[in-house]
């Protein structure tokens, strides 16, 4: 098997997994009861939170818990925008993001906020001067993905916390395709949001990481919980295994991003000799992600027939319906042909050379 799709999601690390089987045995007993063994829990957590917040820096933060970055996304832009609805209106994002941040945008739109695209450049970076233009009084906050996670193509953070901090609005940010693959400044974020699975932690876990002073209001409704955003039983070994994914994926991070980088150069050398294919990722894009069109094709047919072989690539999120062209790439590009050719390759620092140079034979295949 030739796994190449870990942006969609990444296997365990098998320390991780090994520790939650063993605490499901330990932490069962459930952090809202009053009793010692709750309360051993709930204190349990609270260490978690500290170790999180201290491994980024991030001292006058706190941790929101979720099943995953999409129910942390909405808990962002749906919480965040109820909560000031009455001051502010406007909210800010653009059209390359995440269907978890696309859709409660434009549920929101329904209910009478005003929406506002930003502007991007060819390459998939935001148009900073477009969001100078753009950022007001009214504007409520800022919803942007680290890093695209078709193309891999970084955001300016630190330009853009500048420009929505300096117009009183709060910035929101989705790291989930930058956790535990290179460093930021988190500082420079409002609120961020994440999965665990997405730096070989187990699904079903996610955070919201945001500054003590913003308030939100709670998008899941019941009892009494460790956290006054998120009604419901936390689960103490998933949230562990979060945390330990993280603490493990960051280390020894630099020797991990020159090893991807470096499988990157040699994927993209090997692509651009075939006259057929476009790469549609920029130089300067997070080395993990690849993504390239091979003209004259149909990427969901490609990859299906590169299934057969074992072989695991994209078209596009997984998180987006399979018979639908990338919508990233079509924004980018307008060119539904290259849109519709799109492929994504996701790389690792468990990927090998050899594991390049199988796919790259199988693709010239396909295109006989």
């Amino acid at each position: 098997m030739l796994y190449l799709d870990y942006s969609a999601t990444t296997p365990p690390n098998v320390e991780v997994l090994k520790e939650f089987l063993l605490d499901n045995y330990q932490y069962f007993a459930n952090a809202n009861a009053l009793y010692s063994l709750g309360d051993t829990n709930k204190k349990a957590i609270k260490n978690i939170e500290r170790s999180i917040l201290k491994h980024l820096n991030l001292v006058k933060y706190e941790i929101v818990f979720t099943s995953g970055a999409t129910e942390a996304n909405n808990l962002v832009i749906k919480g965040l925008s109820e909560y000031l609805k009455d001051e502010k209106k406007r909210i800010i994002t653009s059209s390359l993001e995440h269907s978890s941040i696309v859709a409660p945008f434009n549920d929101l739109a329904k209910k009478g906020f005003v929406v506002n695209l930003v502007n991007h450049h060819e390459s998939g970076e935001i148009d900073l001067e477009h969001l100078k233009e753009l950022l007001g009084p009214d504007v409520a906050f800022v919803s942007l993905s680290s890093l695209n996670s078709e193309t891999g193509v970084r955001q300016p953070i630190e330009q853009i916390s500048k420009l929505v901090r300096n117009a009183g609005a709060y910035f929101h940010c989705d790291i989930t395709q930058t956790l535990g693959k290179e460093r930021i400044n988190f500082s420079a974020i409002d609120l961020m949001t994440f999965s665990a699975h997405k730096f070989y932690g187990l699904q079903g876990i996610g955070a919201l990481i945001k500054r003590k002073d913003i308030k939100l209001i709670k998008q899941i409704q019941g009892g009494r919980s460790t956290s006054n955003y998120r009604s419901g039983t936390p689960s103490v070994p998933l949230i562990r295994s979060l945390w330990r994914a993280l603490s493990l994926a960051n280390q020894g991070l630099d020797q991990k991003y020159n090893k991807v980088q470096g499988l990157n150069d040699y994927l993209r050398i090997q692509l651009e000799k075939n006259p057929s294919v476009v790469i549609n990722s920029p130089l300067n894009s997070i080395p993990h992600i690849l993504n390239f069109s091979l003209l004259g094709t149909n990427s969901s047919k490609v990859v299906k027939e590169l299934s057969k072989q074992e072989i695991y690539i994209s078209n596009h999120t997984a998180c987006t319906s399979q018979t639908t062209i990338s919508h990233v790439i079509y924004q980018l590009t307008q060119n539904k042909k290259r849109a519709n050719s799109s492929l994504r390759v996701s790389l690792s620092h468990l990927t090998h050379k050899k594991d390049l140079k199988y796919l790259i034979l199988e693709l010239r295949k396909l295109m006989k």
